[in-house]
């Protein structure tokens, strides 16, 4: 669900602190605005099940479909990302996550999802993440842009590069249900995409405006706060 520009503004201000000097770079004011929700993903039942592979089939099987239907749609936005960068070089990387998107759902087809509903509607929280990210990205702001989709980098490395330190810690036991999900989760290749999408986020905030700016932030705590939601969503609308 997007926030609307003027509700962004009213948003970006009342609870968060005032932004530093900008030789400071802004992704640490992005990171710092979002403890609160880094915490609650933290404290999942979602993420605490999967990483002990208790999580149930269902729940998880519900969890890559809502993904591969958000990955079709977050391919497109991150396309106009491409449209709007500035530089050959900024265009080409999401150009390349765009076509990634595409490269990961069409696999989730067809590993994990084999036997599951091909077909399955978007659940609330999908459309509304979706709606969100839509909405940014048609206000054609490359810097807003950027803010919107970098948590989905973000939160998405972050969580991993713990669930795999748990299960790397645990010998990596080969009957645990999701080691093979889990194991993905060392991918360095996202680790470095992800570093730089915050990189260029930077990038494009050391430019502009200060209205940009808390916009930035607030589109940023909305996409934070919808990965939350997404995590959980499972428990609230998995069937059965």
């Amino acid at each position: 669900m997007y926030v609307h520009a003027a509700e962004s503004r009213r948003d970006a201000d009342p609870d968060r602190q005032p932004e530093p000097d900008r030789t400071e770079p802004f992704s640490r004011l992005l990171w710092a605005d979002i403890a609160e929700t880094r915490t609650a993903i933290d404290a999942l039942p979602f993420i605490s099940e999967l990483g002990d592979g208790s999580l149930s089939a269902g729940h998880f099987a519900y969890y890559l479909a809502q993904d591969a239907l958000y990955l079709a749609a977050y391919s497109r936005v991150l396309a106009q990302a491409s449209v709007l960068a500035p530089t050959p070089a900024e265009r080409e990387f999401w150009a390349t996550g765009a076509a990634n998107c595409i490269e990961v759902e069409l696999e989730l087809h067809r590993t994990w999802l084999t036997g599951h509903d091909t077909r399955p509607a978007p659940g609330p929280v999908t459309r509304s993440y979706v709606d969100h990210l839509v909405a940014v990205s048609a206000a054609g702001n490359y810097a807003v842009l950027l803010a919107a989709v970098l948590p989905c980098y973000w939160l998405y490395s972050d969580v991993g590069e713990r669930l795999h330190a748990g299960f790397t810690a645990s010998r990596r036991d080969a009957a645990h249900p999701y080691a093979d999900w889990l194991e993905t989760y060392a991918d360095e290749g996202f680790a470095a995409a992800t570093r730089q999408a915050i990189l260029l986020t930077d990038t494009a905030a050391a430019t502009a405006t200060a209205v940009d700016r808390a916009l930035m932030r607030a589109v940023f705590a909305r996409s934070a706060a919808l990965e939350l939601l997404f995590f959980d969503a499972p428990r609230l609308h998995a069937p059965g």
